[in-house]
C-alpha cells in the first residue's frame, strides 16, 4: 500500500528517506500532523500542500562528500513552502554529517522568520554565524529553542539586537562558542531553563537578563 493512500495516517517518521511522489490526483494526507526525519528533497510545494494538518515536522540535509560543491541555499528552499502550514508548531532541521568548513547564507537563515506559528525549533549542525540570531528573534511565539551541534558557530553571541519575548527554554549544546554577552535589548524576559552542555571552549557568559521567572 502506498504511502499516500493511509488516509487516517497520524504519524510518519521516515529516517531520511524520500516521500513517494503524490503522482494520482488528490492524493493526500489529511490527518498527517507528525512527519519525522525527512528529506529536505521531499519538503516540495506539491507534498507539503497534501498534508494539510501538519503539526510537527523533522527534517534531515545529508551533505555531500565534497562541501564545496554543497549549495546551502537550495536546502531551505522548502521554508518558503511551509510559511502556508498555520498549524505548524515544531520544526526539526539537522544535517547529519555536518563540517566545520560549511559556511551557511545569511539568507538562508531569514527563511526561518516566515515560520512565524513556531513553538518549537530544533536546529543541528548548520553552522550559522551567532549574529544571525537577531533573525530568530523575529519568532514572536517561539517558547523552545534548542541549537545543537554547531548549529551556530563563532567565538562570540553579542545578543544585543531583539528579544525572545516568549522564549521559556533555550538549549546551546556542542559548539564552539567562548563569549556570550546579552544587554538589556536582547533580553530573554520569560525564560525559565537554560542548557548549556558541552560547550568546552566557553570562557564567559555576561547575562543582563530581564525575565519573570527564576532561571532553572
Amino acid at each position: 500500500m502506498e504511502i499516500w493512500d493511509m488516509q487516517e495516517l497520524r504519524h510518519l517518521q521516515v529516517m531520511g528517506s524520500n516521500l513517494p511522489d503524490p503522482t494520482a490526483q488528490g492524493a493526500c494526507l489529511p490527518n498527517l500532523v507528525t512527519l519525522l526525519d525527512i528529506s529536505t528533497h521531499s519538503c516540495t510545494k506539491e507534498v507539503l500542500r497534501r498534508i494539510p494538518k501538519l503539526k510537527k515536522l523533522g527534517t534531515r540535509i545529508e551533505l555531500p562528500l565534497d562541501v564545496a560543491e554543497a549549495e546551502p541555499l537550495c536546502w531551505f528552499d522548502h521554508l518558503v513552502h511551509l510559511a502556508n502550514h498555520r498549524y505548524l508548531e515544531s520544526f526539526k532541521c539537522s544535517i547529519v554529517n555536518p563540517s566545520p568548513k560549511l559556511q551557511v547564507l545569511g539568507r538562508s537563515c531569514t527563511s526561518y522568520t516566515l515560520l512565524s506559528n513556531l513553538r518549537k525549533l530544533t536546529l543541528s549542525g548548520l553552522g550559522f554565524p551567532w549574529e544571525y540570531m537577531s533573525y530568530m528573534a523575529g519568532l514572536w511565539n517561539l517558547e523552545v529553542l534548542k541549537l545543537r551541534c554547531y548549529a551556530f558557530q563563532g567565538p562570540e553571541w553579542k545578543s544585543f539586537h531583539g528579544a525572545f519575548w516568549n522564549l521559556t527554554f533555550l538549549l546551546i549544546e556542542d559548539t564552539d562558542l567562548e563569549y556570550w554577552r546579552v544587554d538589556d535589548s536582547g533580553r530573554f524576559p520569560c525564560l525559565q531553563r537554560l542548557l548549556i552542555h558541552h560547550c568546552y571552549k566557553l570562557k564567559q557568559i555576561l547575562l543582563a537578563l530581564e525575565t519573570s521567572q527564576p532561571l532553572k
